[in-house]
């Protein structure tokens, strides 16, 4: 059952970017290590009334949230990709990935943009379904070792959005991303 279902939002997607900048060894032995930036990376990116969610987050007291999707672009056949999705459409968890789901059946939204690693944290809601509505409950950052919801961050937030409309725009990127790769 979906707690108090407030006003109901609309989900959504736009590309976005971020730079992965990489150290590089040289010298003898390698000891001598320089940054070097790499392309910019686009990948979509979850909105919320047309607003980037990343937007409506920040993390440990004020840093703004830089954490992704794994709906990198070129990046169709990503068992991530794939994993996350479906566990945002309730598909049995038994099967899915450990990355993109906590212990506790929290599904991640945003993931570590340097590693996509759960251990490393991230951006994560329960997702309860009901008749006519999905609700993201208590988005909030989760911690990767103990699994704890964090709230220093800001207080967690639920949304809500029409169940016919999330389940077809979470199908469409299924559809996109779950390829059959070829050999």
């Amino acid at each position: 059952m979906l707690s108090n279902p407030g006003s109901v939002s609309v989900l959504g997607t736009r590309w976005s970017e971020y730079r992965k900048n990489e150290i590089e060894s040289f010298g003898f032995l390698g000891l001598r290590s320089k940054t070097v930036a790499s392309p910019p990376i686009r990948f979509l990116d979850w909105t919320i009334d047309g607003e980037a969610l990343r937007d409506r987050l920040v993390i440990n007291g004020g840093i703004p949230c830089d954490d992704v999707t794994f709906l990198v672009e070129h990046s169709e056949g990503d068992r991530f990709a794939i994993e996350s999705l479906k566990a945002l459409l309730g598909v049995s968890h038994s099967g899915l990935d450990p990355w993109v789901e906590f212990v506790d059946g929290r599904a991640g939204l945003l993931f570590c943009h340097l590693c996509g690693d759960l251990g490393c944290g991230a951006v994560s809601a329960k997702v309860v379904f009901g008749d006519e509505l999905v609700e993201w409950r208590a988005v909030s950052y989760q911690d990767g070792v103990t699994g704890a919801v964090l709230s220093d961050g800001g207080p967690a937030f639920s949304l809500i959005f029409n169940r016919v409309e999330y389940e077809s725009l979470l199908r469409t990127l299924l559809d996109r991303w779950d390829v059959k790769p070829i050999r």
